[in-house]
């Protein structure tokens, strides 16, 4: 069992300017136990893409919803992050879809190529070792980990 002082659980409301709030209470959390700015700054990545995922897809740019957020060191060698929302579930296909997809490289002259839409999932699979995505009596939630 955790001790309260090596677990980090806040709720926060959803808004467009969220992720950046949380990513700074993280950061400060996990910045106090030694972890490397390389791997705090591809955790501060991956928190912002899923609470924005959350904020623009699950409430539909909708303000005030709940978004929960837990994390904590696995072993000193491990960092378990979830982000918790109460929105319109991701169907299992779609994310599956989602995290298995190719990095589409934007090209000036082809705006097919510009669209960031799914981008975020990319991004966190490349730098997380793993992402897994629950659904359950109306609570979305998705967790990475992150080797330290």
């Amino acid at each position: 069992m955790l001790n309260p002082l090596q677990l980090f659980k806040y709720n926060y409301d959803s808004s467009d300017d969220v992720a950046r709030e949380i990513a700074l209470d993280v950061n400060k959390f996990i910045s106090e136990r030694n972890v490397t700015r390389d791997v705090v700054e591809e955790i501060e990545l991956c928190i912002t893409e899923l609470v924005n995922n959350a904020y623009e897809h699950a409430y539909e740019f909708a303000d005030g919803f709940p978004i929960e957020v837990a994390c904590y060191l696995k072993n000193n060698t491990e960092f378990v992050m979830s982000v918790s929302d109460y929105g319109k579930a991701m169907d299992r296909n779609e994310f599956e879809a989602a995290i298995s997809a190719d990095f589409v490289e934007p090209k000036l002259d082809d705006p097919d190529t510009w669209t960031t839409s799914g981008r975020g999932f990319i991004i966190i699979v490349r730098l997380a070792n793993t992402l897994n995505y629950t659904s359950c009596d109306d609570k979305n939630t998705f967790e990475f980990h992150k080797k330290m």
